[in-house]
C-alpha cells in the first residue's frame, strides 16, 4: 500500500533536490524514497556512543547555581 507524505523544504533544499534528481535522471520522489530507505537501513548503532553514557562533566561552580542540579549530583550513581 502506498501512502503520501507531505514535507516542507526550504527553497535551497528543494533546489538541491531538484538538481540531484535531474543529474541522476530520476524523479524527486524516487530520490527521496531512496534516501529514506538508506537512512532507515543505517539505523542507530548504540555501541558507537556507549562509552559516552554518564560522562557529562561540568565544573562544580555550575552545580552550585541550582538546587535541582545539586540534588541530581548527590543522587548520581557515579
Amino acid at each position: 500500500m502506498e501512502t503520501t507524505l507531505t514535507i516542507r523544504l526550504s527553497a535551497k533544499q528543494r533546489e538541491a533536490l531538484r538538481r540531484r534528481a535531474c543529474a541522476q535522471k530520476r524523479s524527486e520522489s524516487a530520490l527521496v524514497r531512496e534516501m529514506i530507505d538508506r537512512e532507515m537501513r543505517r539505523g542507530f548503532d548504540f555501541e558507537q556512543v556507549r562509552h559516552l553514557v554518564g560522562s557529562v562533566v561540568s565544573s562544580p561552580k555550575h552545580w552550585a547555581k541550582d538546587s535541582w542540579r545539586k540534588h541530581i549530583r548527590q543522587r548520581n550513581w557515579r
